[in-house]
């Protein structure tokens, strides 16, 4: 499914250079999963040691000469340190400020969503659809969020109930009726959809 997605993406791209890894050297992907190049570097959702996601990348030429590895959910290598991708307005990430995913090309959809008002309390990061949040700890407990790209919430597991599409970060989910109520969440494709 991700090698479609990727050719998918690669269409709606223009061309632009986007493809599946040629395995790099490490042992990063015992610990991390849909890595892809772009422009040179390789992006990837890496587990940190208490279990969550985090979206990273490095540059792929520093990293010629040393193995690849997840260090706590950052890419490194050698003494190179890559980037968290999901950081609050982090214009490098492709579907972040800046990034081709907002200037109409493409972007890796991403959804940080928080147990209190204000971006704060727990959270979590999710970069694909979640049907059922009964098992992350946040159905029926989210309260603000920050997104890249488009996504459908729903009361509801199972895309069901009040669903809205939220296209912006939301400080507070009692404006819209959904504070402490989202059982189910997905991207969706620019011109409606779900990826």
């Amino acid at each position: 499914m991700f090698i479609e997605t990727l050719a998918a993406v690669a269409l709606m791209s223009g061309g632009q250079e986007i493809s599946p890894l040629a395995a790099p050297r490490g042992d990063y992907r015992q610990s991390c999963s849909g890595e892809y190049t772009n422009r040179g570097r390789l992006y990837a959702d890496c587990r940190t040691r208490n279990g969550q996601i985090r979206g990273t990348s490095i540059q792929l030429n520093r990293c010629s000469d040393y193995e690849i590895r997840n260090d706590n959910g950052l890419l490194v290598c050698g003494p190179y340190r890559g980037d968290y991708e999901d950081r609050p307005g982090n214009g490098g990430y492709p579907g972040g400020p800046g990034g081709p995913g907002n200037g109409g090309g493409w972007g890796r959809a991403s959804i940080t969503v928080y147990r209190d008002s204000n971006y704060r309390g727990a959270t979590y990061t999710f970069n694909e659809e979640i049907p059922n949040l009964a098992n992350s700890g946040m159905n029926d407990a989210i309260s603000s969020m920050q997104v890249r790209g488009d996504w459908e919430v729903c009361t509801d597991a199972y895309f069901r109930g009040n669903c809205q599409v939220v296209r912006q970060d939301i400080r507070n989910l009692q404006n819209w009726g959904i504070n402490d109520r989202i059982s189910s969440m997905r991207p969706v494709r620019r011109g409606g959809g779900r990826w």
